[in-house]
């Protein structure tokens, strides 16, 4: 059969494709991640009523955080906040007679729990509830702001991914088309000596699943490259590493796989779009 210079092309697009989709999937992924952190960073303040004693205080304080939508609890003394108000205002302690702050809470939310609107509202009514607390302040309207950036940062993702996707498709099927084409004489011959299609189409797809071997083998070697690099050298973001390395792991792995029944679908459709009977 004539050599066909496209296998070679097929091996270097499937190559750099799995590359690029697969640390684009880590960094959107590793993004993602930092994006619905910010929840959990978003403080809700609880604030006592005057007469509830430090005891009272701490211990309701401990018992939020048995609550499944609770990250964190810091219980702030109000001694300590007067002092820290005073030291930041430049004024003398000595002009307060009494203390009139309350004892506070600052809660932390889990990102998921903080993701949903009700979850917000549900915790809001369950502290509000109790007759310990004088007020509670959630700003609602951060948590919204997030949500909507998280939201809006996931449709970019989905839609560059999809267009890396599709360009692919394209160019895999247009390749396959002229490796198809450059054989066309081969396979005609094959056929007049009494080999059927199926068998036809399984060389034809034998050949392309050998391209998919080999770009998916130097993937993984390149790809791990790059990733020791990067921790080693370069860690722009050092608390995401495991993120950027779990994800990169599980992105490529998922793509091989998916690769292969792209290629074997436009294999397929392309093989007997082409083929002509004999």
């Amino acid at each position: 059969m004539k050599k066909d210079s496209t296998r070679l092309v097929i091996t270097f697009i499937m190559l750099i494709f799995l590359l690029i989709i697969s640390f684009s999937a880590s960094i959107l992924y590793t993004v993602n991640n930092y994006l619905e952190s910010k929840r959990s960073n978003v403080p809700v303040f609880v604030f006592f009523k005057d007469n509830v004693s430090k005891e009272q205080a701490l211990s309701y304080a401990n018992s939020l955080k048995t609550h499944a939508g609770v990250k964190s609890v810091k219980f702030i003394d109000k001694s300590e906040a007067l002092s820290d108000i005073l030291s930041k205002l430049n004024l003398p302690l000595q002009q307060f007679s009494e203390n009139p702050l309350p004892y506070s809470l600052e809660i932390f939310l889990k990102p998921q729990f903080a993701a949903e609107p009700p979850n917000i509202n549900s915790i809001e009514k369950t502290l509000k509830s109790n007759n310990l607390i004088d007020e509670v302040r959630i700003p609602k309207g951060l948590f919204a702001n997030i949500s909507q950036t998280t939201l809006t940062f996931k449709e970019f993702s989905y839609v560059l991914l999809g267009t890396f996707i599709l360009l692919e498709i394209i160019i895999l099927a247009l390749l396959l088309k002229i490796s198809y084409d450059l054989q066309r004489s081969n396979y005609n011959k094959l056929k007049l000596f009494g080999i059927k299609r199926l068998r036809i189409f399984l060389i034809f797809l034998k050949q392309t699943i050998v391209s998919w071997l080999f770009a998916s083998l130097f993937s993984v070697i390149l790809g791990s490259i790059i990733m020791f690099l990067y921790i080693n050298y370069i860690n722009l973001v050092p608390a995401y590493q495991n993120d950027i390395l779990i994800s990169f792991g599980v992105s490529s792995g998922l793509y091989i796989v998916f690769s292969l029944i792209i290629l074997t679908i436009l294999s397929l459709f392309v093989f007997f779009i082409e083929d002509e009977k004999i």
